[in-house]
């Protein structure tokens, strides 16, 4: 049998061959016709988008295909405005139309029934009361004016009554929106959106890791838009995951991420949102926050933070304040209770708890923050000296940290200052005062060059307050007294560098 199909394919084979390439060839031809038929396609679809007047620009494709159930596919879609501006360009992508519309030659806004695109880039304008704006124009902004109702005032779309129902969906794309001075780049897109311009607009959007204004891990908006009324209703849930706050302009070194979590209501052009913040931590000068949580209101592009709670060195803070989107202004104020001051010194040598109102305000500008409060706290030590309490006011400004109205209280007597900077790094003491029982006061200036000795200054003051009492107790002693008095000032003044540096640990926390 082998032979007679082996001798029957040697008589035959030229035919065989023939054959062969004619099928490659019919199929060559089928190949390159189907091509032309597809560029021939995407001319006449371009000749017929150059004559529609829903769409505002220009949409031109490369090749499109289509099947009898309506099922088209494109490839290189590319649409503009009319100032050349990229609105949409998308690698490859679908659409499915009504075939009866397109066999009946009934062409209308509801032809069009699902678009699918791939790995697009989008770019979305917006004018001030968020209608799409794709024509920035003199006309345009004369259009926007004179706007009265919603689907006059969409820009990109000229609705003239005519209802949409369509499904659109988007796969790896790529999105630019613009607001004002507002600028966000989405990638990662993926949607799902079903309209109908006679009910509402459903929405499932998700990106990964956005940049612009924000910066951020990703987002996510699901919910309905309401089209009856004549303004938009929203109800919408929103996801802001891992915010970089110095991309919001909170300082220009916090890096620590920030997740906000809302449901927005209301009028698109006005919407009203509520939901909640969190952070895992919080790094700012000289404090360390960690699990900071609390409630945000959205309303006319300001952020209302209340009820913000934090644990910070053992201790508690609470805190509320706003932030205003286009400005990027804000004003934070909080207090904070039981901290302890081993873990924010890095030090076991000085100890005590602290009670602590703060404040920081930013008029936009990150360079321009400035902190300020004040502090008080109960019985410590700085070993090996042992106080009463330490209270004082505090601002921070452009790496200058200033103290204010400082008391350091002891058993010896207190010691007062107004005049406790760190500049740069660098701490700078001006005038010190102490007032012992009985109302004797002394007054100090610190020098740079004093020796270090921190156990002579309690030994020093022992013997003051011990020669103050003498004073008051052998009037006939004045003289010596006096001259031993002068002689632990003047050692007080030396060891008095030991003091200045002790704020090293503070120095370095505040400069974080």
């Amino acid at each position: 049998m082998k032979t007679n199909l082996h001798h029957y394919y040697q008589l035959h084979k030229k035919w065989f061959y023939a054959l062969l390439a004619v099928t490659v060839l019919t199929a060559a031809v089928i190949l390159l016709l189907a091509i032309a038929a597809s560029h021939a396609a995407a001319f006449i679809f371009n000749k017929e988008m150059a004559k529609q007047t829903m769409l505002r620009g220009t949409v031109t494709v490369n090749t499109i295909s289509a099947d009898i159930t309506g099922e088209v596919e494109f490839t290189d879609l590319l649409w503009t405005d009319s100032e050349g501006r990229t609105i949409a360009a998308v690698p490859t992508g679908s659409f499915r139309v009504n075939p009866w519309d397109i066999i009946s030659h009934s062409i209308k806004s509801t032809t069009l029934r699902e678009v699918t695109l791939n790995d697009a880039v989008l770019a979305v304008y917006f004018d001030n009361d968020m209608h799409l704006d794709v024509i920035a124009s003199e006309t345009a902004k004369q259009d926007r004016q004179e706007s009265k109702t919603w689907e006059d005032r969409i820009r990109n779309l000229n609705w003239n009554g005519n209802k949409i129902k369509l499904t659109m969906t988007l796969n790896n794309c790529r999105l630019e929106s613009y607001h004002r001075n507002q600028h966000y780049i989405l990638p990662a897109l993926n949607t799902t959106l079903h309209l109908d311009t006679d009910k509402r607009l459903d929405l499932d959007i998700s990106a990964g890791p956005f940049g612009g204004t924000a910066v951020g891990d990703g987002a996510a908006i699901k919910g309905v838009i309401d089209l009856q009324s004549q303004i938009p209703i929203l109800n919408l849930s929103i996801s802001l995951l891992g915010i970089d706050p110095s991309s919001l302009g909170f300082g220009s070194a916090i890096h620590d991420k920030m997740t906000l979590t809302f449901r927005a209501n209301g009028p698109i052009t006005a919407p009203y949102a509520t939901g909640h913040l969190r952070m895992d931590k919080l790094e700012l000068p000289a404090l360390s926050f960690t699990d900071v949580k609390g409630n945000v209101v959205y309303h006319n592009s300001r952020l209302d933070f209340s009820d913000v709670t934090a644990n910070v060195y053992t201790g508690k803070l609470q805190a509320y304040g706003d932030y205003n989107i286009e400005t990027r202004a804000y004003h934070i104020y909080g207090n904070g209770t039981g901290l302890d001051s081993r873990p924010a010194l890095k030090t076991m040598q000085f100890y005590c708890l602290v009670d602590l109102d703060i404040a920081m305000e930013c008029d936009g500008d990150p360079r321009h923050l400035t902190t300020f409060g004040s502090f008080h706290s109960g019985k410590g030590y700085y070993f090996p000296i042992h106080f009463n309490y330490l209270k004082g006011r505090f601002s921070n400004r452009d790496k200058t940290l200033d103290f204010y109205d400082v008391i350091i209280s002891t058993h010896v007597g207190d010691v007062k200052t107004d005049a406790l900077h760190i500049i740069d790094g660098n701490v700078q003491i001006g005038t010190v005062e102490l007032f012992f029982p009985g109302g004797t006061s002394l007054t100090l200036t610190a020098e740079p060059d004093y020796a270090e000795n921190i156990t002579a200054i309690q030994e020093n003051i022992d013997t003051t307050k011990n020669n103050i009492d003498n004073l008051k107790n052998y009037t006939t002693q004045t003289a010596p007294v006096y001259q031993s008095l002068s002689k632990n000032l003047a050692n007080i003044k030396e060891s008095w560098k030991s003091m200045e540096n002790s704020l090293d640990n503070l120095t370095k926390a505040a400069n974080t």
